[in-house]
């Protein structure tokens, strides 16, 4: 899982809010993203916030590192480009330094970069109609500090890492533009969505499954030789059947002439035929009733009966 540091800066002494620390709270009191957030909140004074910066990027080891200080008098949330290696404070930290025209580490660089999306960022804060703004530096103040801090020691990790300033919140009183807490915590939750190559809860779409999609869409790719059988047409469309054609009237045929049975042929043992049974020959289980009445003379009929194998295979059959 990937790991977020936002850190914010603690109220300076005698001040009752301070607009970085509660947004930064109310995101990671309410985050719901894949990634983990680590809220870590920065003393107010040069030499202290650099320290606790360093302690929690080796103690957590992020992915991500975001600095996120309040800038009193702002309209708009405000991701810097530039960190300028030079400390000159208008007014005293929380231990009352003021550094003067001096650089932030001797000898380094003039400025460095920030690694963050800049205009990514600001694109989707404007898309949500949240006030935002690119801005060439951080100026010379504390945030500037920790933000050039910060760049130096991630130059060789290759991790994302920036500085945004926001405007106050109403609880601070500061004079200028005042947006609330809640408002600035989702500003942060945008940026560290657009850091992550996420998108919020809010605007996630539901995605069939790729596995169950290609399964479901594998028959319609498929291609088709033929119409398909039964009542579905070939396009998929419902349409009415046809109504079946009238059989037309069959004109009226003459009778035909009665054929003349044709004789039966012979029969012999070679023929491969069965001699023809004369099915009119009454039945003798019929008759066997009437065998023990007498015939009338003349009228007596000859019974039939079935040749025996003698005469099959002779050809001859003798009646007696």
């Amino acid at each position: 899982m990937a790991r977020v540091l936002i850190t914010a800066f603690e109220p300076m002494p005698g001040a009752t809010a301070e607009a970085s620390a509660d947004a930064a709270r109310i995101l990671a009191e309410t985050w719901h993203g894949s990634a983990e957030i680590v809220h870590r909140d920065l003393e107010p004074a040069y030499k202290e916030a650099a320290r606790r910066l360093r302690a929690s990027v080796a103690k957590h080891l992020p992915d991500v590192v975001i600095v996120v200080a309040t800038a009193p008098g702002t309209d708009a949330v405000t991701v810097e480009r530039l960190a300028v290696n030079l400390d000159d404070a208008a007014i005293p930290d929380a231990f009352g330094a003021q550094p003067v025209d001096v650089p932030v580490v001797e000898g380094a660089a003039a400025a460095l970069w920030s690694t963050l999306p800049a205009k990514e960022i600001v694109a989707a804060l404007s898309a949500r109609g949240l006030p935002a703004r690119l801005s060439l530096n951080a100026g010379s103040g504390l945030a500037n500090h920790v933000f050039y801090v910060m760049q130096r020691e991630l130059a060789e990790w290759g991790v994302p890492s920036g500085l945004v300033q926001i405007p106050a919140t109403p609880e601070m009183g500061a004079p200028g533009t005042a947006l609330p807490a809640e408002v600035l915590a989702e500003a942060l939750r945008t940026v560290v969505d657009t850091v992550m190559g996420e998108q919020s809860e809010a605007e996630l779409e539901p995605e069939l499954d790729e596995e169950d999609e290609s399964e479901a869409t594998q028959p319609f790719l498929m291609p088709i030789t033929a119409p398909i059988p039964g009542d579905t047409p070939e396009f998929g469309l419902p349409v009415m059947e046809a109504p079946a054609p009238e059989p037309e009237p069959e004109p009226e045929s003459e009778p035909d002439e009665v054929a003349e049975p044709a004789p039966a042929s012979a029969w012999s043992p070679t023929s491969g035929e069965m001699p023809a049974v004369d099915r009119s020959a009454p039945d003798p289980e019929a008759d066997a009733g009437k065998a023990d009445e007498p015939a009338a003379a003349g009228d007596e009929a000859p019974a039939y009966r079935h040749p025996t194998w003698d005469e099959i295979i002779s050809g001859t059959r003798t009646d007696s």
